[in-house]
């Protein structure tokens, strides 16, 4: 039981986290099959384990942070980003995972852990060891890959619902992406909901200085759906938007 107190604080944890607490790989090894023997953990895939409760069994980490732990830098992103912050429309039993580090997509206790290929290193908070973007990353990531944010109507029905954000921060972060389109994007979703966001015009003009000045459509979904020409941001939107949006530019 003593083991089994020092482990139930790490929650899930790998061979190493074990050998940290005893200083020996031969015993850490022992502690996991014995454990293991007991259901006091579960393996959730190689070399990765989650703690259980004695008396109901069931894993106590949940799915955010077993997929914090996948890798030493792994993070919550896109759409099981929006659903750690609660902002979720419909919910997804694929938990994104972004990491430097590929892994074979699994599934532990009815989920999907996805590998998401991690190109950025900024924007990810830590919170009761979950990693996660915050607000405003997972605002331009999802607006930059909208097939990872459960598409158009999704995408609209979960931005709605962010609350306040932080401009300047937005726009520090949109630099390292490099895409006059993402600024045109994202620009886009703070002036229609500007006032949820507690984004002042002044920002907001920032983006359209920075934005595309050819007509573009906002994704490839896009172009198979109703939509309608937004000149303010050379943006093709559809049309499912201007339900939200409405009274902005028309």
């Amino acid at each position: 039981m003593d083991n089994y107190e020092k482990i139930l604080k790490l929650k899930v944890f790998n061979l190493g986290d074990i050998y940290n607490l005893t200083g020996n790989i031969n015993s850490a090894k022992s502690i996991i099959r014995t454990m293991l023997s007991k259901n006091y953990i579960k393996r959730i895939k190689h070399n990765l384990y989650a703690v259980c409760d004695i008396e109901f069994k069931n894993t106590i980490p949940d799915q955010y942070m077993i997929a914090s732990k996948i890798k030493d830098d792994s993070y919550i992103s896109y759409h099981s980003a929006l659903e750690y912050y609660g902002v979720k429309n419909q919910f997804f039993y694929e938990v994104y995972v972004s990491t430097s580090k590929r892994f074979e997509s699994f599934e532990f206790d009815g989920y999907l852990y996805k590998f998401i290929n991690s190109k950025y290193d900024f924007g990810i908070i830590e919170n009761e060891k979950v990693r996660v973007t915050d607000k405003e990353r997972t605002l331009i990531d999802c607006i930059n890959k909208t097939e990872l944010a459960g598409g158009n109507e999704e995408l609209i029905m979960c931005l709605e619902l962010l609350g306040k954000l932080d401009g300047e921060k937005i726009l520090k972060y949109l630099k390292k992406y490099d895409s006059k389109k993402l600024y045109s994007k994202v620009g886009f979703f703070l002036e229609l909901f500007k006032e949820n966001y507690g984004i002042n015009s002044s920002i907001i003009n920032m983006f359209k200085n920075k934005s595309e000045k050819k007509k573009l459509y906002f994704n490839e979904e896009t172009k198979k759906m109703k939509s309608k020409y937004v000149k303010e941001w050379n943006l093709i939107i559809p049309k499912i938007f201007l339900n939200k949006g409405e009274g902005f530019f028309w």
